[in-house]
């Protein structure tokens, strides 16, 4: 890496509490962090072995962050169409038990690789087998909080990964990986684990990440257990609490939102997983207001078919509009801050990423802006969320480390991964070839 980067020329959008934009403007970056952000009468001159980027045609500004996804999914992308969500859960457990641990790596890295292709330099990932996940993300260079799944199958071994992984990488460590506790649900977890996570959240200071309140069958196993609600459930065994990162939050009571917000829960808000499964909208706006935090998430490529937070921060923006009946919802500043530095927040990370501020991380990505279908550029913000697509984007940096370049990963396994994920869906299309029932 060398001594000073600098970006050059661009429109700048820090994307902080400030609000200010600069065009021209300049960031640079050195040893990693960001060392200035501005205008460029002001901004220092290149000097030595300094790296300049003609930013010209580009929009600078932060790298986007993912509250919630599964990279070692993405073999499943395209495969589960169109299903009712008890189905949709079905199918994609059968999908599981195909999947060895290489070839969860190699998904693994295939979602790293989306993920960063779309200009998303950090992610909250979540799934089994995270020991062959954690070597696909560090290899792809990816910033990722990391929470092994928990369930009441094989609950001890799964504990066992969660501490080991703890004690490795730590709860809020300064390297790319940190690890949280993944409890997959209530309708999953006995609540005498939810309870040991609970406790191990405590005891490592680690955030919890859960899905909560995201299908029907979830609420029938709470009633079982004798509650009214899932967050009701949660709140009387003693788990929620302002380190918890729950996804979804679709099928809330209104007294179900004002506990949420009342306790400081974190929201990864999922809009287009929310829709394919469960054909809901989840009430974000009325958590927001209740004292939630909210950040965006593209879930997996198994429920969206693409990790692109662009054409997220797009899809919510448009079903809270239909949903409320009201065009002014989910304002365009709204949206980019979900998917950066309130997304950031929600992960506890937003003192290192999610704006171009000097001191910060060097998380920084570039956007064309001189295409037929971005121009004019009436709006810089209202052009990223409305008509910009992920494949816009064109240089990635992730801990000033480059990892896109004139729209191209720079990783030299990139096409091994392609074709390894391509070899898979034939693979999996032979094994169900005598019982086309079960998927599609």
């Amino acid at each position: 890496m060398s001594s000073r980067t600098y970006l050059r020329g661009g429109l700048v959008l820090p994307l902080d509490e400030r609000h200010d934009w600069f065009d021209p403007g300049v960031v640079t970056f050195a040893g990693g962090r960001i060392t200035y952000v501005g205008p460029m009468e002001t901004a220092p001159s290149p000097v030595g072995d300094a790296i300049v980027h003609d930013c010209s045609d580009r929009v600078i500004l932060p790298g986007l962050v993912n509250t919630h996804t599964h990279t070692g999914m993405s073999y499943f992308r395209n495969l589960l169409e169109d299903l009712p969500s008890p189905e949709w859960f079905q199918h994609e457990l059968e999908a599981e038990r195909h999947l060895t641990p290489d070839d969860i790596y190699w998904a693994a890295l295939l979602g790293a690789y989306e993920l960063l292709r779309m200009g998303v330099t950090t992610t909250a990932d979540r799934f089994s087998h995270m020991r062959s996940i954690v070597p696909a993300l560090e290899h792809a260079g990816l910033r990722a909080i990391v929470a092994p799944s928990l369930v009441d199958s094989n609950a001890e071994a799964r504990q066992r990964e969660s501490l080991s992984l703890l004690e490795q990488y730590g709860a809020r460590g300064d390297g790319l990986i940190r690890v949280g506790l993944g409890p997959v649900g209530p309708d999953t977890c006995s609540t005498g684990l939810l309870r040991w996570t609970r406790a191990q959240a405590d005891r490592y200071g680690a955030l919890i990440f859960i899905h909560l309140a995201q299908s029907r069958q979830e609420l029938r196993e709470v009633a079982r257990r004798g509650y009214h609600g899932a967050a009701r459930y949660l709140d009387a065994i003693g788990v929620l609490g302002p380190d918890v990162v729950a996804a979804h939050c679709i099928y809330l009571d209104p007294e179900e939102v004002t506990l949420l917000g009342a306790r400081g829960v974190r929201v990864a808000h999922c809009p287009a997983s929310n829709a394919k499964i469960e054909g809901r909208v989840a009430p974000v706006m009325a958590l927001e207001r209740a004292g939630a935090r909210v950040g965006l998430g593209t879930d997996c490529a198994a429920s969206n078919n693409s990790m692109d937070l662009f054409s997220e921060m797009k899809t919510a923006g448009l079903l809270h509009k239909v949903a409320l009946g009201d065009p002014s919802a989910m304002p365009v500043p709204k949206l980019l801050a979900l998917a950066t530095r309130r997304a950031a927040d929600c992960l506890d990370v937003g003192d290192e990423v999610g704006s171009l501020e000097v001191g910060k991380r060097a998380d920084v990505i570039t956007v064309r802006r001189n295409e037929p279908f971005l121009q004019p550029w009436h709006d810089p913000c209202a052009g990223l969320v409305y008509a910009t697509r992920g494949l816009d984007v064109q240089e990635v940096w992730v801990d000033g480390h480059q990892r896109v370049a004139a729209g191209r990963l720079l990783a030299d396994d990139v096409a091994e991964a392609v074709a390894r994920a391509a070899a898979w869906g034939v693979r999996f299309a032979r094994s169900r070839h005598n019982r086309p029932s079960a998927v599609g």
